[in-house]
């Protein structure tokens, strides 16, 4: 109704300019002459609108093609970082492969962005931690607030093995689920929380964690913390001698390889097994040369009594075929009658 409307107003003008030929059209003619106007303004229209929507699938293919092109340069960017960090930490290693113990201990491992100049690691509000007893990598709150850190556990047990006491407790998971840890147990600590006027009496475990680039034995106290955002806290006990804090920032240090931690806890089996297998080897080898040693000996010992006692009896043999010899007796002339 629009373009009809549109289409009239533009040919009146027309019309009216043109007064002789208007009396010459009659209205059918002027209503075909104007449905054919509206027709071509309606073409015209969508021509408009095809050509606005050509152009924007154009500008959409070109934005997603741009941003293509941005993550294939932020994951080169990510890779160049990464071998600048590989390639600075081998010239490390080459370089402290020639210092003395006490040399290394004053020259520490820096990674660009992720360490200090003396080496600690540069932590953000929240990072990545890797927990060995639990196979997984968990989003953690860095506390410096906090004394101890924390991990999150319900059905908490302490029992004994081989003299020693351990703790089995679950660790509650997204979806529900939860995973069975065992550790072992150092002590009681008593928190008092700001929000609380008594102290809470919480077991404490050792555990084997990986941030960033360091693998360390942590002693984490256990507490339900499924209503809290994050199940896992690192407290100041740990990241005093450790660690620097920037709390403007998060996920400083990379997350770290869940995979390549069970393949390299394979691996290291393997491997141990293997040196176990070969020290076992070498050991029976060992015992095995010594046991033929010990025959060849006690065979050249029974040898030697042997020819010893063959001696001894050509010895005994000799002297008694010598014994067995009767001496001639002397035969002594009758005395002659003095004369």
């Amino acid at each position: 109704m629009t373009n009809m409307t549109f289409t009239r107003s533009a040919l009146l003008p027309l019309l009216l300019l043109s007064g002789n030929a208007l009396a010459d059209i009659t209205a059918e003619q002027l209503k075909n002459e104007l449905v054919g106007s509206e027709g071509r303004i309606q073409q015209t229209v969508i021509q408009g609108q095809q050509k606005l929507l050509d152009n924007g699938y154009q500008m959409d293919n070109e934005l997603k093609l741009l941003q293509a092109q941005q993550e294939k340069t932020r994951q080169s960017i990510q890779e160049l970082k990464s071998l600048q960090q590989q390639l600075s930490k081998q010239m490390q290693q080459v370089v402290r492969g020639t210092m003395s113990s006490e040399d290394k201990g004053n020259c520490p491992i820096i990674e660009p962005g992720l360490t200090t100049q003396d080496g600690k690691l540069i932590l953000g509000e929240s990072e990545w931690v890797y927990i060995d007893e639990a196979n997984g990598a968990f989003q953690t709150r860095v506390d410096t607030g906090a004394a101890t850190s924390s991990i999150s556990a319900t059905d908490i047990t302490v029992f004994e093995r081989e003299g020693k006491r351990w703790v089995k407790f679950k660790m509650p998971i997204d979806g529900g689920k939860s995973l069975d840890i065992e550790a072992p147990f150092v002590r009681y600590v008593r928190i008092k929380q700001a929000s609380a006027e008594s102290s809470d009496r919480r077991p404490v475990v050792r555990l084997t964690m990986q941030i960033g680039s360091m693998t360390e034995k942590a002693e984490f106290s256990l507490k339900d913390r499924s209503e809290m955002d994050f199940s896992v806290l690192l407290g100041r006990e740990f990241i005093k001698d450790v660690a620097v804090v920037d709390v403007a920032r998060e996920f400083v240090q990379p997350k770290p390889d869940a995979a390549l931690n069970v393949a390299s806890k394979k691996a290291a089996k393997q491997a141990a097994e293997a040196a176990k297998k070969a020290e076992e080897e070498k050991k029976a080898a060992e015992a095995k040369k010594a046991e033929q040693t010990k025959k060849a000996s006690s065979k050249k010992t029974d040898a030697k009594k042997a020819e010893a006692k063959k001696s001894d009896s050509k010895a005994d043999s000799a002297k008694s075929d010598t014994s067995s010899v009767k001496k001639p007796v002397a035969q002594t002339e009758p005395a002659k009658d003095a004369q």
